[in-house]
């Protein structure tokens, strides 16, 4: 069943109750033995205990930090309830954070029968552990503070929403009259990739050949290194991610990729709201990429266009903080969004008089977040906690483009999505979506799409999960760059991908998973669905010039399937691994009998 636990306010709303040795399934394909000989030649660098604890004080007489080698001061908790009912008291008895003991473990626990073996102590003697700096930094509370539970449950969210840690929690080890003892236990993933991801959907084979470390020597730094190719272009890209610029929560993202259809180069520097309680916030992106879209008919290509796209945002934000369980952001900003199109090779060049346009716009945005999180198990992963928010999430920005801003014609910019979610008793959950966006000229809608959502989970057949999904898409105007399609990349699992063009959409799945309770080789737990698919995508005003309909296009499609589900428990990319067989029962001559389906994911 659904964890009770909230991690936010305990009244939501009336009727709220609620990889390591093979690159670890992360990869489809294995990690070479060059990989693991490469990292054992510098093994001596690196080699560790299999945990590390540090604590985290204050002296005496007020608020010097220190820091010191420490044993580890308890046993990990059990199942997923974070904060138990004596750490409620000791808030309620205005208690301080006294000492914080941070320990970071390994993939394997050699405490553990089965994690002794000589294959895993290797594997933890090449792997780098997290230092504990690197969880210090991100955690929202410091010795002195005053203890607040919502404040670590929080702390807890953060940290699992780091990749490179299979689990975090925080307890409390010791208190007395006036303060509270914390531990921060956390458990790494292997996190060096090295190998051959193969992905197959739709029809259409994807590979890349891929060297990154998400948790580079233990810093939270990502470096990737790798050669794409899918059905749109071959790629070969260098990122760099540094969530903790400067010791700070700070983040800066650099992507390089030299394309066979031409090339991207983007910067992200931010410090963003990273909690409920930030005050203020701020940031810059800047995109530079030309490529060459595709445009689908029937999931083939009946036109190419080239595209240069020059972007660059800026923006600032201020918030009150959290109060009464709702925090409220407010943020002004700039963007300037330039798109140029161009003949592809071989293909008529479009209008360019039509399709050209620059957006330069000052923008003002408005966020609120109420704290409605809870922690579930066997939920969108297998055998991990996940933090689902069932509060109320409404953000929108409204801008106006024009040339005395630098653009090529006066727009209003709109955005907005909306999102709320209800928990039925402690076996049912609801979630509902809605976003939209678009340009207004003189009433005339331009790229307007209106989407909206709904996702329903009901534990069956013990801790087995049926879940219903339905999704509808509106476009009006859409840009040339800009298509409604549905096919076996995006939910019609039984048929091509982007099978199905309009300006009008709709998809319909039911699904049927389970959640195996044994791990396999101490690295993958296997779980398994069957699902059923419907869905159509079609046109209510007259299609583009370039599509030529058929009758198949304009019929509702219906598909079933069955897979497996591999999630992996100590590798850090592709949570979950799909294999799936999906029958299509509207299929025609030029569709296959049988799709087979290999992704990786990180949802069920």
């Amino acid at each position: 069943m659904f964890d009770p636990s909230h991690s936010g306010p305990t009244s939501h709303r009336p009727g709220d109750d609620l990889g390591a040795v093979a690159g670890i399934a992360g990869r489809t394909a294995v990690v070479g033995v060059a990989t693991l000989l490469a990292v054992f030649l510098a093994a001596p660098a690196m080699a560790q205990a299999p945990s590390a604890a540090t604590t985290w004080a204050t002296s005496g007489s007020g608020g010097a930090q220190q820091h010191e080698t420490a044993t580890r001061p308890g046993q990990a908790p059990g199942g997923t309830r974070l904060i138990d009912q004596e750490t409620m008291e000791a808030a309620a008895a205005g208690k301080k954070i006294g000492t914080v003991h941070i320990v970071t473990e390994n993939i394997f626990d050699p405490s553990r029968p089965g994690e002794r073996r000589g294959v895993f102590r290797l594997v933890n003697r090449l792997h780098r552990t997290t230092r504990p700096e690197v969880i210090q930094r991100q955690l929202l509370f410091r010795p002195g503070d005053p203890y607040s539970p919502e404040t670590l449950r929080e702390s807890e969210r953060l940290l699992r929403g780091n990749r490179y840690l299979y689990e975090a929690s925080i307890r409390t080890v010791a208190e007395d009259a006036s303060k509270v003892d914390l531990e921060v236990l956390t458990r790494d993933v292997w996190t060096l990739q090295l190998g051959l991801d193969f992905r197959r959907a739709g029809g259409t084979n994807s590979t890349a050949f891929d060297v990154e470390d998400e948790n580079f020597f233990g810093t939270g730094k990502d470096i990737e290194v790798a050669r794409l190719e899918n059905v749109d272009r071959t790629s070969k890209l260098i990122r760099y991610r540094d969530p903790s610029l400067g010791n700070t929560h700070g983040i800066v993202d650099l992507t390089f990729a030299d394309n066979s259809d031409g090339d991207t180069r983007a910067l992200d520097v931010e410090r963003p709201f990273y909690a409920l309680d930030t005050r203020w916030a701020a940031g810059v992106t800047a995109v530079h990429d030309v490529r060459i879209d595709p445009l689908y008919d029937g999931g083939d290509v009946v036109d190419r266009f080239g595209q240069r796209r020059d972007f660059l945002e800026v923006y600032g934000g201020l918030s009150p903080g959290l109060l009464d369980g709702v925090t409220q952001r407010f943020r002004l900003g700039f963007t300037y969004d330039r798109n140029l199109f161009v003949a592809a090779p071989g293909f008529a060049p479009p209008d360019a008089a039509t399709n050209n346009r620059t957006l330069a716009y000052p923008w003002i945005g408005y966020e609120l977040v109420e704290d409605g999180f809870v922690t579930v198990r066997d939920f969108e992963q297998i055998k991990r906690t996940e933090d689902v928010n069932l509060g109320r999430v409404l953000t929108a920005r409204l801008g106006w483009s024009s040339p005395v801003f630098g653009g090529d014609r006066s727009r209003l910019i709109l955005a907005s999505d909306a999102s709320d979610g209800w928990a039925f008793g402690l076996r049912q959950i609801l979630l509902l979506h809605a976003d939209l966006l678009g340009r207004l000229s003189g009433g005339r809608i331009e790229n307007g799409t209106v989407s909206a959502g709904a996702r329903y989970y009901v534990r069956t057949f013990g801790n087995g999960l049926l879940v219903a999904k339905a999704t509808g898409d509106l476009a009006e105007n859409l840009d040339l760059d800009n298509q409604l399609l549905l096919g076996g990349d995006n939910g019609l699992r039984g048929y091509p991908l982007r099978y199905q063009a309009g300006d009008r959409r709709f998809l319909v799945s039911l699904e049927q998973r389970f959640y195996g309770s044994h791990e396999y080789f101490h690295l993958v737990t296997l779980g398994a669905a069957a699902f059923f698919d419907a869905g159509r995508a079609w046109f209510v005003e007259p299609p583009p010039s370039f599509l030529q309909l058929t009758g198949v296009q304009r019929q509702l499609l219906k598909d079933v399937g069955a897979g497996l589900r591999l999630g992996s428990s100590r590798s850090a990319t592709g949570a979950v691994i799909h294999l799936d067989v999906a029958y299509p029962l509207d299929r025609n001559g030029s569709i296959k009998t049988l799709q087979y389906l290999v992704t990786t994911s990180q949802t069920f």
